[in-house]
């Protein structure tokens, strides 16, 4: 089964990527547009996440409850996140209803209505989000961390912004962010699955065609690790606690040993961590390991919830696994992790949506569609002395991150247990 993909540019510069399978029942539409928290200031932050709702408010000539009953009429799903260096929108449904799918998706990503009374209403919402997020502990566990290991950018800000960034949003301001990112150069639709191409691109270029070129093209925000050590009192049952070590960028060299050391130490029920901590000893609810890539800045993380009681056991024996790794890594341990990455990235592009968003993202952020064969090339490539190599590199102990949420210790108790480990 083969699928026939073409990369077509507009004259203003706006890429469409269709990804053709005949033997698809299903297709999925994606728009992704460089517009997220990383590319905002202090007075705009949350801006990007704003507009990802507004645009479900409705649009110049469908209203949100229409949107919601046209997607239900052809059985589709519709959804979009914000992320720290993007925004997507997407939409999947049965091949035969592509056309009206893809005009709905188009519809409401150009032409959102932007109602001052809806405006209002959505500051609301956006508002209860943030507050459900500072209610959890491992979700104000996580947005801390990232405030602070990349203080002073904002690739490491909220990228809800804040009550009072979304207070003080306005219709106005909502115009001024579109007309400055939601330009043909910083916007790519990928469609993937069996659909009729020519109606495809019709419906593109009706919506796209005469947005204008400004020349801003995406330029990746670079964020300076930056070691600390946070608590947050908090009054919960479990804490939550990131321990974090500078990551690579997702174009580095490396990139896949890093994946692959994530895999080996805390990523897999048969991971290090896991097994160790978990397993073992008993300490924890759940821990897991993550190589956080961007455009220019990367984080490796080691996450856990468990009981203040276990915590300086949990962590000293985090950290001595972690010490060890690069002198008792093994063949076996780097075959098992190569073949759980493998066989997870191929098993995800079974997926029609993952085609699209995958595409669609990797001509905005890369400017280029990378084949599947050379992902999983790469991975197989890795070697024992790669991954060596690596850890080295990324677990240096001296830029050592500590980010505790819940009934916590000072922070003078948290670098003690990590000294007498380092």
């Amino acid at each position: 089964m083969e699928n026939k993909t073409k990369i077509i540019t507009l004259p203003n510069g706006l890429r469409i990527i269709f990804e053709n399978n005949k033997q698809a029942k299903t297709c999925s539409a994606v728009i992704w547009v460089a517009s997220g928290i990383s590319y905002e200031n202090p007075e705009t932050a949350g801006s990007s996440h704003f507009i990802e709702h507004m645009v479900f408010k409705g649009s110049q000539k469908r209203s949100a409850l229409d949107i919601a009953v046209e997607t239900d009429e052809i059985g589709g799903y519709l959804n979009a996140y914000t992320a720290r260096e993007a925004t997507c929108f997407y939409i999947r449904t049965l091949s035969e209803h592509t056309e009206k799918a893809l005009d709905i998706l188009c519809d409401m990503v150009r032409n959102p209505r932007l109602d001052e009374d809806d405006i209002e209403l959505e500051k609301g919402v956006v508002k209860e989000e943030i507050s459900m997020y500072e209610d959890s502990a491992e979700d104000l566990c996580a947005d801390t961390f990232y405030r602070n290991v990349w203080k002073g950018s904002m690739l490491g800000c909220d990228i809800l912004g804040s009550v009072e960034t979304v207070e003080a949003i306005t219709k106005e301001s909502l115009e001024a962010h579109m007309k400055k990112f939601y330009v043909p150069e910083r916007i790519v639709i990928s469609i993937s699955g069996n659909f009729d191409e020519k109606a495809a691109l019709r419906i593109c270029k009706s919506y796209f065609a005469d947005l204008k070129n400004t020349g801003f093209e995406l330029n990746p925000v670079y964020a300076e690790y930056k070691p600390h050590t946070v608590t947050i009192k908090k009054s919960v049952t479990q804490n939550q606690i990131i321990l974090g070590f500078p990551g690579l960028p997702v174009g580095h060299e490396h990139r896949e040993a890093a994946l692959l050391i994530s895999s080996i130490l805390g990523n897999t029920p048969s991971s290090r961590l896991f097994q160790h901590i978990r397993e073992n000893l008993g300490l924890v609810y759940s821990i897991e390991t993550a190589s956080i890539s961007y455009l220019k800045s990367g984080v490796f993380t080691v996450t856990m919830g468990l009981g203040g009681k276990s915590e300086d056991k949990a962590i000293g024996e985090t950290l001595k696994i972690i010490s060890e790794f690069c002198s008792t890594v093994t063949e076996k341990e780097l075959a098992r992790a190569k073949e759980q990455s493998v066989t997870s990235f191929v098993m995800d592009l079974e997926n029609i949506s993952s085609h699209a968003s995958r595409n669609g993202r990797n001509m905005l952020f890369y400017n280029k569609l990378i084949p599947q064969e050379e992902i999983i090339k790469n991975i197989r490539a890795v070697t024992l002395e790669d991954i060596r190599k690596t850890a080295e590199e990324i677990f240096d102990f001296s830029k050592i991150s500590i980010c505790v949420a819940g009934k916590t210790k000072s922070r003078k108790a948290y670098k003690e247990i990590i000294n007498s480990i380092v």
